[in-house]
């Protein structure tokens, strides 16, 4: 798992937690398949559902009994960089920021925060 933290000491706190629950090997399973991306963990997924096809139908009914009902934004465990002229110009080129945090390696979290964010220049409209 390239990229990945290879000492539980150094995985965030949201992973580090689930790592407690469910082990780290599975909670750095789902880093290294759903890093960046935002999951809604079903309560009880079918056979054909993403979490079960991209993890495999044990460790991902485990990864639903757990976290079943919720939404997550899964970090992706590598250093944050400054993406936002990236963000800029794959969101002219027509790309959905799901689509962009996978292209960039980021949160789409992070990717709405960027691209929300006015430029240093724009002035505040509620600024003194």
């Amino acid at each position: 798992m390239s990229g990945l933290p290879d000492r539980r000491e150094t995985l965030p706190q949201s992973i580090e937690e689930i790592a407690d629950t469910i082990g780290v090997r599975l909670a750095l399973k789902l880093v290294q398949t759903f890093g960046g991306q935002e999951v809604k963990f079903p309560v009880k997924p079918h056979d054909r559902h993403p979490v079960i096809l991209a993890l495999g139908k044990e460790d991902g009914l485990r990864i639903c009994d757990y976290m079943g009902g919720q939404r997550f934004s899964v970090p992706h465990c590598r250093p944050r960089r400054n993406a936002k002229a990236d963000i800029e110009r794959l969101e002219a080129q027509g790309l959905t920021r799901g689509q962009i945090a996978r292209r960039l390696g980021l949160t789409e979290r992070w990717v709405r925060k960027m691209a929300n964010d006015p430029p240093p220049d724009h002035p505040d409209l509620f600024s003194e």
